[in-house]
């Protein structure tokens, strides 16, 4: 059940930034470089366990957090991580 909450909660931050981009009027190259942006943050997030670099919880509210900012986001909940 926890991965669906996860995979829910990326879904939602992405489906934000799809949003904010219709309403904005992002051009379609500016649409595809924000979704291949969130898509990369999200299966890196998705990975980083497997890896175990890191210990990163993998909750929805990270979860959302890599799918709204996508790279920068995951670079955040990274460091927030590390240091908290």
């Amino acid at each position: 059940m926890k991965i669906f909450e996860i995979a829910v909660s990326f879904l939602i931050g992405l489906l934000l930034v799809i949003l904010l981009g219709w309403v904005f009027r992002l051009k379609t190259k500016g649409m595809k470089r924000i979704l291949i942006n969130t898509l990369c943050g999200g299966v890196i997030f998705c990975l980083l366990p497997l890896f175990k670099v890191v210990s990163v919880a993998l909750n929805p509210l990270n979860a959302l957090i890599v799918g709204f900012l996508g790279i920068p986001g995951l670079a955040a909940v990274i460091l927030l991580s590390v240091f908290l």
